[in-house]
């Protein structure tokens, strides 16, 4: 019964210290980056406004990566510019939010050499929105390009 009695003690004795220990980091650790969070994407309407259907027919000839802030919402188009056959293809894979910036990761894709495509001239672009942070945006390229031009 002591031994019963000594073993519920010392368990107790331990379960109120546990509280004020505190593992501490490590300082050769490099440092965790900025609080990183994906914002929340806003569902593309059926039909768009009418100035953002202007804007994104008057930039699919560009190669670009553009913002468009309209009735609080923001606009990401990365459009690839005219292409001579089909196969292109650019895609917006990923939209986070730093505390000073939106960065938007694109990937772009190219025909393969043996691959059949379409004999026509495309346009292919992306579009995303989201409620506006009111930050500014970075663009970074991935696949077949390494930059994307900013178009202010």
């Amino acid at each position: 019964m002591l031994k019963k009695g000594m073993f519920i003690l010392i368990l107790s004795a331990g379960l109120l210290l546990l509280p004020g220990c505190e593992t501490v980091a490590d300082p050769l650790e490099p440092a965790e980056p900025d609080e990183v969070t994906e914002p929340e994407e806003v569902e593309l309407p059926d039909q768009l406004p009418a100035e953002v259907e202007l804007w994104i027919e008057q930039s699919k000839e560009r190669f670009a990566a553009q913002t468009l802030e309209h009735e609080g919402i923001l606009y990401l188009l990365v459009t690839y510019g005219e292409k001579p056959t089909g196969g292109y293809d650019v895609e917006i894979t990923e939209i986070t939010e730093a505390e000073d910036k939106i960065l938007v990761t694109v990937h772009f894709t190219e025909p393969g050499e043996d691959e059949v495509v379409t004999q026509a001239l495309t346009y292919p672009y992306d579009l995303a929105m989201l409620d506006d942070p009111g930050l500014p945006v970075e663009f970074k390229a991935t696949g077949a390009e390494t930059e994307i031009p900013v178009q202010e």
